[in-house]
């Protein structure tokens, strides 16, 4: 007598390998495109362009200067002596927040100096001045 073996049905898989390919993908590009976005809070300017210009990726607060010499922070106009206040304001309870000055490529040296002179004569010492990368 030979037996004959019979093959028994088995019921479908699901393979995880494509699961997790495509859920990996799109994990990076979910954070990729996290990464990419960045959150301006300052009025549109026409920004200065600089070669060694690196892209920073924080929480800050916007100081811009207009070509005019208005200042704002954070899309509100403060004049030049209530300045130091209103960071001191924002920056309240957390020290790491950078301030970034964004000046109009029109605006005065002289503008600038004066709203760098005044954080820092207020402890303001962690600032970047905004440019665009060429």
């Amino acid at each position: 007598m030979v037996k004959v073996k019979t093959f028994e049905r088995r019921g479908a898989r699901l393979e995880m390998t494509p699961l997790m390919d495509l859920m990996f993908t799109l994990l990076v590009f979910f954070i990729y495109s996290m990464l990419s976005m960045t959150i301006h809070h300052g009025i549109p300017l026409t920004l200065p362009e600089a070669k060694s210009s690196s892209l920073e990726r924080h929480q800050n607060i916007q100081i811009s200067v207009t070509k005019t010499g208005h200042i704002f922070v954070n899309k509100r106009e403060v004049e030049l002596r209530d300045l130091a206040n209103e960071i001191l304001m924002a920056r309240k309870g957390n020290k790491k927040i950078t301030v970034l000055i964004s000046g109009d490529g029109a605006v005065s040296y002289k503008r600038i100096m004066e709203v760098l002179d005044t954080l820092r004569t207020h402890g303001i010492s962690d600032v970047v001045l905004e440019t665009r990368h060429e």
